[in-house]
């Protein structure tokens, strides 16, 4: 039985990683990790605390959080409690799972590093065949190149750089999507969104062009991945290094770099089939 423990599976309501996860790989429970028998596996979000060492499950510890680098561009010790229980998690795992490689330096003194997208629903996420059609239905402009951003105003997804890019460049039309009604800041002259569901949210980026990547973080966000597999063209500012340096053709880059769910499901059955038997 694989044991997921994520620290919330889906706070919004999205499909997330958990709730595919348990859908799509068999064997697979939200149980209480203190059922776990020897011949089973933990996958565990690392901030959800070290599992009792009574407990003989292999175990993997997801080492999603970019708190670390966080901790190191914004200067601050806010996440230092949050992140010691990472590393703690990371420490007493049998293996560690990173989204990115930009994110092992991060990681690495915990032990070994694995690399596993965490996966894009490409068959949600897609170009639509009719582009003019969507922003007719969403009150978009047809005469305009569209840049779509989604995040909250916290520093580290760069919204003081979103700011300034449409301050110079006031020839594209943008959306922005907030993620919920606290952190939104209704911006004047954006087609400002919240709280939407994934199919709208896959609309709004399907009727774009380009998705601006002006956070502070190395890795590309989920919802960048989600509006490449969508083919938005990535505008990164300030030569912040990415996963990789995308093509002409976004979606495409999606599957060359192994993060479908489809492959992302192949990747993880072979690599708890080998856990077990190690």
């Amino acid at each position: 039985m694989i044991y997921l423990s994520p620290e919330i599976a889906s706070g919004l309501g999205e499909d997330t990683f958990w709730t595919w996860f348990k859908r799509e790989v068999s064997n697979t429970t939200f149980d209480d990790v203190n059922r776990a028998q020897e011949n089973d596996i933990i996958l565990r979000y690392s901030t959800k605390g070290i599992i009792p060492p009574n407990i003989k499950a292999k175990s993997v510890a997801l080492c999603w959080e970019l708190l670390p680098e966080m901790k190191v561009k914004l200067n601050s010790n806010s996440w230092d409690h949050k992140i010691n229980v990472t590393y703690q998690v990371a420490n007493s795992c049998d293996r560690r799972v990173v989204a990115s490689r930009l994110s092992i330096p991060y990681y690495e003194h915990c032990g070994k590093i694995d690399i596993i997208p965490i996966g894009v629903d490409t068959n949600l996420f897609k170009p639509s065949s009719d582009k003019e059609s969507l922003r007719l239905k969403y009150n978009l402009p047809l005469d305009k190149e569209i840049i779509f951003w989604g995040g909250t105003n916290h520093p580290m997804k760069g919204f003081q750089n979103l700011l300034k890019f449409k301050q110079d460049n006031p020839q594209y039309h943008y959306i922005c999507v907030w993620k919920t009604p606290g952190e939104a800041t209704l911006l004047e002259g954006f087609s400002n969104h919240i709280l939407v569901k994934q199919e709208i949210l896959s609309e709004l980026m399907a009727a774009s062009d380009y998705i601006l990547c002006c956070g502070l973080l190395q890795p590309f966000y989920m919802i960048e991945w989600e509006a490449m597999s969508c083919g938005l063209k990535p505008i990164i500012l300030n030569n912040v290094e990415k996963d990789f340096v995308p093509s002409l053709d976004p979606r495409k880059d999606i599957f060359d770099q192994g993060w479908s769910r489809d492959q992302v499901k192949v990747t993880w059955e072979k690599y708890l089939n080998d856990l077990l038997i190690s």
